[in-house]
């Protein structure tokens, strides 16, 4: 069977009479993908724009060239990197998957960034937000004279629903987003764990994301504007799956797998995140990560013991040095 993929609809927009974005460097560049100052950290990888954390979702199943998409400096150089591999090399349900992919991206940049993000999107008012392309009409909307811009404006729309969530208080700077129930969302071979704003969020385990093969994305592009993806959610709790099966109290679920691992004051719980990034950057000892984090040897050998338990950091030899999974599967 082929799946067809319904295109949003087509709009018209007044420039004057709402919020356009185009270059980086204008007032409300931000919301581009493009734009940079917007650092993002996902399962310990330091991505330095949306931009290049979309491009890198297209290929789950290509470690190597998300690697190269995340390591540019430039935005618009991550995109390109990603222009040989595109066709049979994208994931084959992209054009399916593409604007959920894109609106959790979306949630990761705004948790992760949220009072410069949050306040961006507030200063939008209530005008409709529209990305002025000159070749996009699906992302954007194109200029058909100096006044008019016509398009699906689907980053644009995606905005505005987040802008709704961020007035509403359905998402704060405390709120988890959830990793997408797609198969393969991966990063660098490793299943996407939730996310929270200082990074991944080792609290709440996903099985295999095989087991979400045969449920069908509730996502409809053509719907966005009353699409459900982000909506009736707990504050401390983003699904963007938001699957009709996830039956009980969400946020009892998730205070229940969080006993499991640690308990409420269990300083691993805020340390973790940091840990993993300091050996994203460099392999370390045990002394050298003490002094980093200014503790005793002691209590580091305790965080660094529960790590390696937990999976988040290796222990090596010759000589006894620690690193990030993923900085392993970097220079493996």
């Amino acid at each position: 069977m082929v799946a067809v993929v319904k295109l949003p609809e087509t709009r018209t927009y007044n420039r004057r009479e709402c919020i356009t974005f185009r270059k980086t460097a204008e007032r409300f560049g931000g919301l581009s993908n493009m734009a940079g100052g917007y650092l993002l950290n996902v399962n310990g990888v330091r991505i330095l724009t949306s931009e290049a954390l979309y491009q890198a979702c297209r290929f789950p199943h290509l470690s190597e060239v998300q690697r190269q998409i995340i390591g540019e400096r430039s935005p618009m150089t991550a995109k390109m990197k990603s222009k040989p591999y595109r066709g049979d090399n994208s994931r084959p349900d992209w054009d399916m998957r593409r604007t959920k992919i894109m609106c959790w991206c979306l949630q990761v940049k705004l948790v992760q960034n949220w009072d410069k993000f949050s306040k961006l999107l507030l200063e939008t008012g209530d005008l409709p937000v529209v990305e002025d392309s000159r070749k996009d009409d699906f992302w954007g909307a194109k200029p058909e004279d100096e006044e008019i811009l016509v398009g699906a404006n689907v980053l644009g729309r995606l905005l505005m629903q987040l802008r709704e969530q961020v007035k509403n208080g359905e998402i704060t700077s405390q709120t988890i987003i959830k990793p997408l129930h797609i198969p393969d969302f991966l990063l660098y071979g490793r299943a996407i764990n939730s996310i929270s704003k200082d990074g991944e969020y080792y609290l709440v385990n996903y099985s295999d994301s095989s087991e979400y093969e045969e449920i069908p994305s509730q996502f409809d592009s053509n719907s966005i504007d009353s699409d459900s993806i982000l909506l009736n959610v707990p504050k401390h709790e983003l699904d963007p799956n938001n699957e009709s099966s996830l039956n009980g109290n969400p946020k009892k679920d998730l205070i229940e797998v969080a006993e499991l691992e640690f308990d409420k004051y269990d300083s691993l719980r805020f340390i973790l995140p940091h840990l993993v990034e300091s050996l994203q950057e460099a392999e370390r000892t045990d002394k050298e990560l003490a002094e980093l984090f200014k503790t005793n040897l002691k209590q580091m050998r305790e965080w660094l013991k529960r790590s390696v338990q937990l999976r988040k950091i290796k222990k090596l030899s010759k000589p006894v040095r620690y690193a990030a999974e993923s900085q392993l599967l970097l220079i493996g």
